[in-house]
């Protein structure tokens, strides 16, 4: 059934998007055609935002017109997920940085700060192994990649297999709000659109058979291990959403210890969409740490033009 907003209290999509000037289309990543929507000052520093597992980039619906006020932000549909190319292959963390990088690459993009949501920012974090020089900064909401306990992590690994794959298998409005259900601390944050947008992605018919791929990270052995969290010498920031204990707020803390430039920021009143539930703290948080990363960066690239 769906949740029951009056007048005044709807939300929406559209609600969040209808003042914002932005642009909706698709790329051509290394022949992946890929969904991207684009806000924001074309002359700024670029922000990469990815969202969560088989998820797309309406995650970020509310964070385009604030974030865009002194960025380019750029939401993609990951690799198979959302309106993007589903190739017939398993995808690792990986496959998903890769082509990550590769759509900054179709954009013209040298260089960007990536702001990824649980799997999103796994990916980001492998984005800055595999090409330090390219990612300036990383914003890790409901972080993922470490291993803090791997029994914790094999049962919520299968728990998101067996609920992805139902809504997959049979898309209805009750599977893909069950899929969804733990991303929010409160049920009402889960707004009618999103789940509306979700089960039209996951009716297409390839959809069914592109679960499998799209889930075949969480079969294991995808995570950084501990030198290379070491060797991220970048500025982070770790979003620890306190009201929700679990192995993503565990996570948080364990980076705020190994990461070499931790921010550890708290964030009340949110689980794994602080960037939805609390969009104005977020943004304040966000927005400071980006400013100083920037500064940082730009303070560096001085320092060794001066070498």
């Amino acid at each position: 059934m769906m949740t029951a907003q009056g007048p005044a209290d709807h939300r929406s999509i559209w609600t969040y998007l209808n003042t914002v000037p932005h642009s909706l289309g698709w790329l051509d990543a290394k022949k992946i055609r890929t969904r991207y929507l684009e806000s924001g000052n074309p002359d700024g520093e670029v922000l990469l935002l990815l969202h969560g597992t088989a998820g797309s980039l309406e995650n970020f619906c509310a964070n385009y017109g604030p974030l865009g006020e002194q960025y380019r932000v750029i939401g993609i549909d990951m690799l198979g997920c959302g309106y993007t190319d589903k190739p017939d292959k398993p995808y690792l963390i990986a496959d998903y940085a890769s082509h990550a990088l590769d759509c900054l690459d179709a954009l013209g993009i040298k260089q960007a700060s990536v702001v990824g949501v649980s799997m999103g920012s796994w990916v980001g974090a492998r984005m800055a192994a595999i090409a330090p020089e390219r990612i300036t900064s990383l914003s890790m909401i409901a972080p993922a990649g470490i291993v803090v306990d791997a029994e914790k992590e094999k049962a919520l690994s299968e728990d998101v297999r067996n609920r992805r794959q139902k809504a997959a298998q049979v898309p209805s409005w009750e599977s893909v709000t069950t899929a969804m259900g733990r991303l929010m601390l409160k049920p009402e944050d889960l707004i009618d659109d999103l789940v509306a947008v979700r089960l039209k992605i996951y009716q297409q018919p390839e959809m069914q058979a592109a679960m499998a791929n799209l889930l075949a990270f969480t079969r294991g052995d995808q995570h950084l291990s501990q030198k290379e969290w070491q060797q991220l010498n970048l500025p982070v920031l770790v979003v620890a959403a306190v009201d929700a204990p679990n192995m993503f707020l565990d996570n948080a803390y364990a980076l705020a210890e190994v990461l070499p430039q931790p921010t550890l920021v708290e964030i009340h009143g949110c689980d794994h969409w602080a960037q939805f539930e609390q969009p104005e703290e977020f943004h304040r948080v966000a927005l400071d740490f980006l400013a100083e990363a920037t500064g940082k960066a730009i303070t560096m690239g001085a320092l060794q033009e001066g070498v």
